[in-house]
């Protein structure tokens, strides 16, 4: 009876995510991935020697690095699961283009209003001044694309909006590619990209002009999205399951040992990481949509917390850099007493804080302003 059961739990998760309905599983997993982000872009602030301990963190705070890897992977899964399911139906393009736009460009174009106009009209750092004369590319979603021509961080506070430049191209491009092929078709693309990616990346990160290029350009990160496209291909066509899943349990502890110890080593590896991350991550979540609701991981992504911040996370990742930058840890020790600065205290009080205010400036910001506009998607479903 309970090999029934768990049979039957497996194939209503499933089911429910191919339906389209919401999955609080994966606003956990998207929770997950802001919050390790978060805390990877504040921890950059401690000054590793001050402390062992702080060393230690600044050491294992580039792990949470990965979690832009993370929401790659989870655009890939979603998007391409919402044009498998609606590719037949009238407006196919039209609708798609209208809801993410509606999503992505209200809270982008204000954000780049206030840091490209208001905080330098109100006398903040010369960074944001800086990034104004490069704004062509941000308004324009190519900024990863510039960054990669110069081979330099070039956008200041606004460095960190080359991922959702990434995104937009994979709205543009990605659509035509589910509307043309079949399932089984998309499914051997995909790997396919994903194998030209990996080996492309690597040529080209051995030589240290492409240093910027294999982090940032659409071509070296799309490897990602196609992994989560994949996801939602074998789920949506049911392909291999019996095979995948025995595969993602293989993938998942190798993947994870393996890439634990390259963060520690803290090397580049020829950017390989960039590929083996994302794998590790589409081969979580299959296994997490192909199990059981009652196994730990979907319990511990349904925990409330994280899909809060998962539910807020696009304000949250718009907000951070930004934030960082406007209240670097120095400008704070310059108020405080002697004794507390660059202690371990302080700057946990300092990660918090900042933690906090990028929170609630987020849920100001989409129940204030996004929400508007994310009702006026009711037009296109």
């Amino acid at each position: 009876m309970d090999a029934v059961q768990q049979r039957d739990d497996q194939k209503s998760l499933s089911f429910r995510w191919r339906e389209g309905q919401h999955l609080p599983e994966l606003d956990g997993i998207r929770g997950f991935a802001i919050l390790i982000v978060t805390l990877y872009r504040y921890s950059k602030e401690i000054d590793p020697e001050a402390n062992e301990i702080l060393a230690w963190v600044k050491r294992l705070s580039p792990i949470g690095e990965r979690g832009v890897d993370l929401f790659f992977v989870l655009s890939g899964l979603l998007i391409t699961g919402i044009l498998l399911r609606t590719r037949s139906r009238p407006f196919y393009f039209r609708n798609f283009m209208a809801r993410r736009a509606l999503r992505i460009f209200p809270l982008y174009g204000l954000a780049l209003l206030i840091c490209l106009y208001l905080i330098p009209w109100l006398g903040g750092p010369a960074s944001f001044r800086s990034a104004r004369s490069e704004q062509l590319y941000l308004w324009t979603y190519t900024s990863n694309m510039r960054m990669s021509w110069l081979n330099d961080w070039c956008f200041g506070p606004l460095d960190h909006f080359w991922s959702l430049a990434v995104e937009e191209h994979f709205y543009l491009v990605w659509p035509v590619v589910v509307f043309w092929l079949a399932p089984k078709r998309l499914f051997a693309a995909c790997l396919a990209w994903a194998i030209l990616v990996l080996a492309a990346r690597t040529f080209f990160a051995q030589n240290s002009s492409y240093g910027v290029a294999v982090d940032v350009h659409t071509f070296f990160r799309s490897d990602a999205l196609c992994l989560g496209g994949m996801v939602a291909i074998a789920i949506h066509a049911n392909l291999f399951p019996k095979q995948l899943r025995i595969l993602a349990s293989i993938l998942i502890p190798t993947l994870f040992l393996l890439c634990l110890g390259v963060a520690l080593t803290g090397k580049r590896y020829f950017a390989i990481p960039n590929t083996l991350v994302p794998v590790l991550f589409a081969a979580t979540i299959y296994w997490m949509l192909e199990t059981p609701q009652s196994g730990w991981l979907n319990k511990l992504t349904r925990w409330s917390p994280l899909r809060s911040f998962g539910k807020y996370s696009y304000g949250m990742y718009v907000i951070q850099l930004p934030l960082v930058t406007l209240v670097p840890a120095a400008s704070v020790q310059g108020l405080l007493p002697d004794s507390f600065r660059s202690t371990v205290s302080f700057y946990l009080a300092y990660v918090a804080v900042l933690f906090g205010v990028t929170f609630a400036l987020a849920w100001i910001s989409y129940h204030g302003y996004e929400k508007h506009f994310l009702a006026i998607k009711k037009r296109y479903s």
